[in-house]
C-alpha cells in the first residue's frame, strides 16, 4: 500500500511517498506566487499548476495526509475534491503542523499510519 503526506505552505510543498520498501521524498517550490498581496480565497485560484503538480506527484496513493501550518491544506485538500475527486477521497487528514523538519514529517506519518521505522 503507498501512502503519501504532503507538508504545505504557501510556497513550498514536501512530499513523502510511502510504501512497504521505501520512502521517496520530494521538495516542490511554486515559482508563480504573488508576493504583494494575498487574499486567503484567492490563494487557491493563484496556485492551480503548483497544486495539480502535487497532486501528480501522490496519484498512486492509497491514503492521503495533508499537513500545514496556514491554509494551503484546506485548498489542497479541495483542489483534489475538485479536480481529482478519487484523489479527494484518499484524504484521511487534514492538520495544522507548523514547519516540522523532513524527520519530524516522516515521523508524523509513521505515527498517524501506525508504521514501524524505516
Amino acid at each position: 500500500m503507498s501512502l503519501s503526506v504532503v507538508w504545505l505552505d504557501r510556497q513550498n510543498a514536501k512530499i513523502f511517498n510511502f510504501s512497504e520498501e521505501k520512502m521517496e521524498r520530494v521538495n516542490l517550490h511554486d515559482r508563480h506566487q504573488d508576493h504583494h498581496t494575498h487574499r486567503l480565497d484567492q490563494d487557491e485560484k493563484e496556485s492551480p499548476k503548483f497544486y495539480d503538480e502535487v497532486c501528480s506527484r501522490i496519484l498512486a496513493a492509497a491514503k492521503i495526509l495533508i499537513l500545514g501550518p496556514g491554509v494551503g491544506k484546506t485548498h489542497l485538500k479541495a483542489h483534489l475534491e475538485k479536480k481529482f475527486p478519487a484523489l479527494g477521497l484518499k484524504v484521511v487528514g487534514c492538520q495544522s503542523v507548523d514547519h516540522p523538519t523532513d524527520d519530524q514529517i516522516a515521523s508524523i506519518a509513521r505515527e498517524y499510519f501506525h508504521m514501524g521505522a524505516k
